[in-house]
């Protein structure tokens, strides 16, 4: 899980960046979408609030990649659509035993109870 959310959070991290650097007349909804992608993140990467960045990571590329389409821009989709992924598979798994949401709302563990002797026989 955490290498999943540090991969997540250096994409984001590096694709906010892309977006606010862009050379062409960067648009008001790019800039939008860099700035929350910078600040989700830095949240990933300590793993602070995981299950409330995911989605939002999620949503601003999928945004983005509806963006790149509509400007016939098709080069710059597939590293979106990778962090589309794993935004989805953090998103889903949760934020591991090493981050912070561990720490302050503590790890939860998921028990399957055994088998009940009834269906067995």
């Amino acid at each position: 899980m955490l290498i999943l959310r540090v991969t997540l959070g250096i994409t984001a991290l590096f694709l906010g960046r892309i977006y606010l650097s862009e050379p062409d007349h960067p648009t008001f909804s790019m800039s939008i979408i860099g700035l929350l992608a910078i600040v989700s993140g830095i949240l990933l990467l300590i793993g602070f609030l995981t299950p409330v960045v995911c989605p939002i990571v999620f949503a601003g590329n999928a945004a983005a990649v509806i963006l790149s389409v509509a400007s016939n821009q098709n080069a710059a989709v597939l590293p979106e659509i990778y962090a589309i992924g794993l935004a989805a598979a953090v998103a889903l798994l949760g934020p591991g035993a090493f981050s912070l949401d561990a720490r302050i709302f503590g790890r939860r563990e998921i028990i399957i109870p055994p088998k009940s002797s009834a269906l067995n026989t």
